[in-house]
This record gives structure tokens, C-alpha cells and sequence, in this order.
């Protein structure tokens, strides 16, 4: 593979607490530009501490996003090229209202206004609340909110999409809903999730995580078909 086909390389990254338990053990991978990778593993595995390594939030050696290296002199650039989208919205969301959350992170980039504006409401529009500019988050449901979410990373254009959990506490129709969201968006992403039917509608690859370690990696029709796996590793 060319290094410009790979949009994420993790080279035997490790992290420890600060209580000195170890979260990730040696992961190695790569996701190329396009590609949709779930990662599925139990409560504990390193899902989302490993998400975090992705834009700097967490630093560890081996790191690198389109051939920059996550460190503190270049985590304005990755963030630039990767948007988180947090587990729980509402630690994302924290401004009076809607258009003040999504325009946050643009304004910090000192985005001329008439731009801000116009990314705000063409990212409120892909994610189907057209119109919820004047709103506070603070009175939204959990699905609007997650969406809110995503439309923040979705007005900062990066290049890379990294989702936590993006269907818990979610209703069916709210599951059904953010994974036609997905589809439609495409690009590269990367899903963190114990919905193993959503990784099966949208990912082309599966990577399993347990206590830290990388255990499984390829087809979610292979890995996520074979019962007697997911019952060892937890995850049925």
C-alpha cells in the first residue's frame, strides 16, 4: 500500500493509566483513505482509549495520521484532519445553542463569519435538522443530540471520521437513522461500537479488541458470524 493510500497507521502502541493498569498492548494497523473499520470488543477492551490516541486527546509513540505524527507540535493539523464524535453528546455540546455549538470549533480557527454560517447550516442539513440554528442542545432528544454532535466535526471538514458508540442509548429508529447517516457520508471512518449489526450493515473490515490487545481482523461476515468466537471474547 502507498503511504498516500493510508489515512491512519498505529505502529505497537501501548498506554497504561495513571494507576499503571495497561489500557492498549502493542496495536498495530492501518485504515486506508475510504475505508470503514468497526471496532467491537467488551466493556474494558480499549475502544475508546485507543479513539482518543487518534486526535491527540491521548499521546503514545506510533501514531500517525496521513503521515503526521500525533504529537503536541502537530496536534493543530490532526485535529484538522480528524473529528472525534464523543460517546455521550452532551460532552460536546455545551454552548446556548445549536449554531454556537457547530460553529465553535470554526471560529477557533478564525473562519471568516459568512463561512461559519454557511458551514452550520449546510452540516445541520446533512444531518436532517435543517432549521434547529436557534435551539439549545440542552432540550433535545438523545438521537438529536448525537446528531448535533456530528454535525460539529461534520462543519470542521476533516478528513477522517472517528464515532464512539454512535448508536447507544438509541431507539431502533434513532440506530436505523445515524447508520443511513453513515452510508450516506462515506469518506473514512472509524466506528468504536458494540453494535455488531451496525458494523455488519457498514464496515468493510472488523477489528477486535480484548484487554487491550488486537485479537481479530478481517470480513465482519467472517469474524462476526462465528459464534463460538464471539462468545469466547464477549461479545454475544
Amino acid at each position: 500500500m502507498t503511504a498516500d493510500a493510508v489515512a491512519i497507521q498505529v505502529t505497537g502502541l501501548s498506554y497504561s493509566y495513571p494507576d499503571g493498569s495497561k489500557a492498549l498492548q502493542e496495536v498495530s494497523f492501518q485504515v486506508k483513505r475510504g475505508e470503514r473499520v468497526g471496532f467491537v470488543g467488551a466493556n474494558g477492551a480499549g475502544k475508546s482509549t485507543l479513539l482518543l490516541h487518534l486526535n491527540g486527546i491521548l499521546q503514545g509513540k506510533g501514531v500517525t495520521i496521513v503521515g503526521m505524527a500525533v504529537t503536541k507540535a502537530n496536534l493543530k493539523s490532526v485535529r484538522q484532519k480528524v473529528g472525534l464524535v464523543f460517546q455521550n453528546p452532551d460532552d460536546q455540546l455545551f454552548c446556548p445553542t445549536v449554531f454556537e455549538d457547530i460553529a465553535f470549533g470554526l471560529r477557533n480557527l478564525r473562519i471568516p463569519e459568512d463561512e461559519v454560517g454557511r458551514r452550520v447550516r449546510e452540516s445541520l442539513r446533512t444531518v436532517g435538522l435543517e432549521g434547529f440554528e436557534k435551539r439549545s442542545a440542552f432540550h433535545l432528544s438523545v438521537g438529536q443530540k448525537k446528531r448535533i454532535a456530528l454535525a460539529t466535526v461534520l462543519a470542521m471538514q476533516c478528513d477522517i471520521l472517528v464515532l464512539d458508540e454512535p448508536t447507544s442509548n438509541l431507539d431502533p429508529r434513532g440506530r436505523r437513522e445515524i447508520a443511513a447517516l453513515l452510508e450516506q457520508l462515506g469518506g473514512t471512518q472509524v466506528i468504536a461500537t458494540h453494535d455488531l449489526a451496525l458494523v455488519r450493515k457498514l464496515c468493510s473490515r472488523v477489528i477486535v479488541l480484548r484487554e487491550g490487545g488486537i485479537v481479530a481482523d478481517g470480513e465482519p461476515r467472517t469474524i462476526l458470524n462465528d459464534e463460538a468466537f464471539l462468545r469466547a471474547h464477549d461479545l454475544s
